[in-house]
This record gives C-alpha cells, structure tokens and sequence, in this order.
C-alpha cells in the first residue's frame, strides 16, 4: 500500500507539506487545498484503524447477515475484547463456485472443460460418442452435466492433463482472459459477488489471511485468484491431479498426469486446510453441502467464529437453487446453519447488487513491486512498528509492500489497451537489472501517530521509467474521473471529492521533480518515529522484482490487483537493441 501523500519533513505543518508536494503552485484553489489536507489526515487514520472508516460493506443492505459479519470482526480484533484473537491466527477460508463466483448453469471450470473438448476434438474422435463428450460436443449441457460427478470427473482428467503445469498454466491464463458466460456475456472474471470481495477486502483489512478452499482444481484457480480476489496462488487449496517429475531436453518439468491425487470437496476440505495452512480457521464462507464439513469444522473450535452460508435465492438477478439442485445442492447446510445460529445470506435480501458496477473510467495505480531484499527490510520495519503500535497495519496481500509510478483515471474500455502498451516499457527498460537505493525512514505525521515507510533515491533510470509509463498511458487518461472508478466509495462527499482530486493531479504533483519513491511500512505513535528516523540509516539496495497495474480503492490504496508483470532480465543484441526477455 502507498501512501497517497509522501511527506518527508514531519516538522512542517500538513497544509505546508502538502503545499510543498504540489509544487507550491498557486493557482491551485483554496477547497482543493482544504480537500487534500482533509484526505491527508483520514488516509493516515485509515492506516492507523483495524478498517477503513467508510461503510467496509456497501453493497450489502443492512441487515442481521451484515451485522453478524462486522460484530465478529470486531469481537476478534479488538485488544480489549475477551475473543481477541492475534493476527497469526486470523484465517478465513471461502469456497470458490457459488460463494466467490458464479456457478451456473454449471461451473466454470466445466466451460473451460467444453473448451478443450472442442480443441482437443480432433485427436479423439471417439468422443463424437462417448459421454459426457458427446454432449458436450452438442451443446447439451443438460445431458452433460446428467452423468453426475464421476462423468464430470473422467472429462476433467481427459481435458486437463497430459501436459506440463507450465503448460496448462499459461491454457488456463489465456482462456480466463477472454472467456464469457454463455448467457450474460460477461467474462467469467466480471461474474464475482461484489459483496464477497468485499468481505475479502475488509477482512484482510484487519489482518485477516484469507484462503480458497474449493472443490476446482487448484491449479485452474491459481493463476487468476490473485488478481481477481487478491488471494495469492499459495493460498488456494483445491483439488488436484497427479504430477511426475521428468527431464525434458535437460530441464525439468512436472507432469500432469490422469489420476486423480486428492478430491478437495466435502470431507476433503478439512483435510486441506489442515494440509495446506496448519492453522483451524476462525471463519468459514460456503455455499453448498460440499462445504458443510469445512463449516462444521471451522465452527467446533474455541472463541468467536463466523460460519456463513451464501443463499441463492435470486431467480431475478441470479439464480435460486438450493434444496433440490444436483450439482450444487444445500439442503443439510440449511439444517444444520439453523440448529447452530449460522449466519445465512439471503442474495435476493441482503445484497443491494450482485456483479460489480463496470464503471466507464477506473482510478488506477502503476506501481513496483520490490526484491526480496527490500521485503526483508520493509518486514521487520513492519514488525518493528506492530511492536510499539499493535493496532497498525500488517504487510500482508492487502498492504503489499510497492513504489508508486502512477496514478490518473483510464477508460476502462482501453484497458487491454493500457496493459499492451505498459508491457512495451517494461520489457524495453531492463527494470529488474535497476539497482535502487534505500536511504532513509520517514513517516507522514498526523495526530499523534504517523504512517512510516523507507524511502529510495529518484535514481535518472527510475524517472525515465516513470517518465515512459506515464507517456504510455496517456492516451488512455482522462482528466479526471467518479468516485465510482473506485473499488468503493468513502462514506461523506468530501473525502470523495478530496481523492478525486489527488488522482486527477498525481502526474503534475508526484512525478519528475516531485517524485519521491517509499514503501510505506507501518504505523507508530510520533514520538517513537522521531526516534526512528533520528537513528543511523544503514542503506541498502534493491530491485524491483514485478510491476502491477492495480484499481484504487479507499484512500487512494492499491485495492484490486488488474495486471501484473513478472520482471525479467532482457537480453541485448550486439547492437544494443532489447531482445525477448529471458524466460
């Protein structure tokens, strides 16, 4: 997470450093002034609290379901609380089809099935008769799906292995990049429960470590959860087929191979999490009886928990099935949720909307993300902080440690656009070969407490890089953009308002001259960060090991994740021209 504002000298008043940031420039209006001191001071508190201080569930309406979720948060984070529970033990587990996202007419991974079915036709020409390939092959879904879950089962192992995981990887990328829903039109990846993600957000917003644990193959999940739900591929757990190591022209290759190796549904699902995380999970999010186990076991441990079923009960805006469905079915979950005071969500009752809203423009950020080494740094600065200021922020999958290259508003419609254009600057600058030097800590001073961070040196190869980013983007830019770019909105007008504006100026106010390269790292009151940033520095250098296009949340933090770039070393020709680079 970066800061949106970056102020060095903690010694000058906010309206000074702010007048500072922007350049002191002075047709800048008095309300904007007021605007950014008033985002400046809520920014640093929305660091310094267990959450946003904005409604963290504004698309659900109020309700026993709402309430029920924000009442457990709270119960296991405050210190005071007799249910408080540490940030270690902060594990929430999700089923992915029918919690997550959408699962009808059939999972998605089925479509993905069907898709391979029609690329692999050609080689098996048996499958013009055997089911469930023939009816797949149709189009009839009905008489597809009618063979049950061991038909489905033998069309997962014929479509989804005989290939490396390399390979099946980069399938799985390519098709969920661009496959839609048979009837919306949508993308599968448009096709998430806005009110889930954010539960997602709020949770990891209070230290949670949020997990999958789904019945999908994990490895048809793990190459998009993160950037769909913030949830890196080690935390994903799900069923998975048998590999075998072999050397292939001398490298090294896993092998996916026919056999099932371990089914993560059901009673499976407690095996996996034990499996996968070692830790009892304190709250558990499912849809079906194929995940009551989870459930059951989440909720036989001590202390506060949350067990919650998501009801499809909206024929209108979804779908409605529970009881009587074949694939889906929750019947003894109803029971069972009942008997034991679950907390049950109605989609129809409790859920102002189920897709997230396509704004026509998106607040974005481009940002680095650095090598180990300033990770190393940025976590036991972070832990130092925690230490003195146990309620601050932990460096965790919602506060990724990054530098910020840019912020501004983009049509959403050019956003692939964007994407292609940014990988060219990228894979031309050699960014991973840029050696970075941290010098100091600073901290953004507000309150009695600050938010603190480390900052690097604007090096000439960093500032052309986000000189060349900023120019790649900029026919894709707008002036400015609504609230509604955002993942959410703040809960008055004029935090809105002051976001707003610090986005529409970052190219003016936080670049070239103005740009100060940090990674923010923690919360601590004033008085210890004085001490902090008057001790001796010992500077170190780095990388950046990735780059990310992220949309905005809240505060001007990097909410969801859109695009990401794995940096690589680039090779040169004898003339000095980039080449591919080096996989």
């Amino acid at each position: 997470m970066t800061a949106a504002f970056y102020i060095p000298n903690q010694d000058v008043s906010i309206m000074n450093q702010i007048r500072t940031i922007v350049g002191g420039k002075a047709q800048w209006s008095i309300r904007r002034s007021r605007s950014f001191a008033l985002l400046a001071v809520l920014f640093v508190f929305s660091f310094a609290l267990p959450a946003f201080a904005a409604d963290p569930l504004p698309s659900w309406n109020e309700s026993p379901a709402k309430h029920s979720i924000i009442a457990f948060v709270e119960q296991v984070t405050t210190p005071s609380s007799p249910d408080f529970v540490p940030v270690p033990a902060r594990i929430a587990v999700f089923d992915n089809d029918g919690t997550l996202w959408g699962e009808k007419p059939l999972p998605v991974q089925l479509y993905f099935a069907l898709d391979r079915v029609k690329a692999l036709n050609a080689q098996h020409p048996e499958w013009k008769t055997k089911e469930p390939f023939a009816a797949f092959l149709k189009g009839d879904l009905k008489n597809a799906a009618a063979g049950g879950e061991h038909a489905l089962m033998g069309l997962i192992m014929a479509t989804h292995t005989g290939n490396t995981t390399v390979e099946f990887e980069q399938i799985v990328t390519d098709w969920i990049a661009t496959a839609r829903h048979p009837q919306t039109g949508k993308r599968y990846t448009e096709m998430v429960y806005q009110p889930m993600l954010e539960v997602l957000a709020y949770l990891r917003g209070n230290g949670f470590k949020t997990f999958i644990i789904s019945g999908g193959g994990i490895e048809f999940m793990r190459p998009w959860t993160e950037q769909v739900y913030g949830i890196p591929p080690e935390q994903v757990v799900g069923s998975s087929v048998k590999t075998r190591f072999e050397l292939r022209d001398g490298n090294p290759v896993l092998v996916r191979l026919p056999e099932l190796s371990f089914n993560d549904d059901k009673g499976g699902k407690p095996v996996g999490i034990l499996q996968h995380i070692g830790r009892l999970p304190i709250a558990a999010f499912g849809n079906s009886d194929g995940d009551l186990q989870m459930l059951q076991y989440t909720c036989a441990g001590g202390g506060a928990r949350l067990c919650l079923y998501v009801h499809h009960d909206d024929a209108e805006r979804e779908y409605a099935y529970d009881r009587q469905d074949r694939l889906a079915k929750l019947d003894k979950g109803l029971d069972e949720a009942a008997r034991k005071g679950w907390t049950v969500v109605s989609m129809k009752d409790n859920w102002k909307t189920i897709y997230p809203r396509q704004s026509e423009i998106t607040a974005i950020d481009i940002l680095l993300k650095p090598d180990a080494t300033m990770l190393k740094q940025a976590a036991a600065n972070n832990a130092r902080l925690l230490a003195v200021y146990p309620t601050g922020f932990t460096l965790d999958a919602a506060h990724t440690p990054h530098i910020t290259l840019l912020q501004g508003f983009v049509r959403t419609a050019d956003l692939d656009k964007l994407y292609a254009a940014e990988d060219k600057v990228f894979a031309a600058a050699d960014v991973g070969a840029m050696k970075l030097e941290a010098f100091k800590f600073y901290y953004v001073p507000t309150g009695t407490t600050g938010v603190a961070g480390i900052s690097a040196k604007p090096t000439p190869e960093l500032l052309k890089l986000q000189a060349d980013i900023i120019a790649a983007a900029q026919p894709f830019m707008v002036e400015t953009g609504p609230i509604g770019a955002f993942t959410a909105a703040h809960d008055d007008s004029a935090t809105d308002e002051a976001m707003i504006d610090y986005v529409s100026t970052y190219v003016p106010a936080m670049s070239g001259e103005h740009f100060n390269p940090h990674v923010s790292t923690g919360v601590a009151p004033r008085d210890y960060l004085d001490q902090m940033v008057a001790e001796p520095f010992e500077g170190f250098v780095f990388s950046p090991a990735g780059a990310a296009v992220y949309q905005l949340g809240p505060f001007g933090t990097a909410t969801k994740t859109l695009k990401e770039w794995e940096l690589k070393p680039v090779t040169r020709s004898p003339a000095g021209a980039a080449a591919e680079p080096v996989h």
